[in-house]
This record gives C-alpha cells, structure tokens and sequence, in this order.
C-alpha cells in the first residue's frame, strides 16, 4: 500500500468528481485500493 499525502488525495479525487473517471483507473493510477477511492471522495 502507498501512503498518499494530502496533495496526491487532492488529486486523485479531482477525476472522479468532476470528469467521473472509474475508480478502478484512478486507484491503479496511485497504487491504492479501490474501495480506497470512494472513501477518500467521501
């Protein structure tokens, strides 16, 4: 697992707010889960 720091948080939930990008792409992106994602738009 990858510790994200605020900034890489930032940007890996920008996509899929606002382009709707899958999860699954952005988690492999930053070498996080994907369940990590959702939490982290939360």
């Amino acid at each position: 697992m990858v510790k994200l720091t605020d900034k890489k948080i930032e940007w890996a939930v920008e996509p899929v707010i606002s382009k709707g990008e899958s999860t699954e792409m952005v988690a492999a992106i930053y070498g996080v889960s994907r369940r990590r994602i959702p939490q982290l738009v939360k």
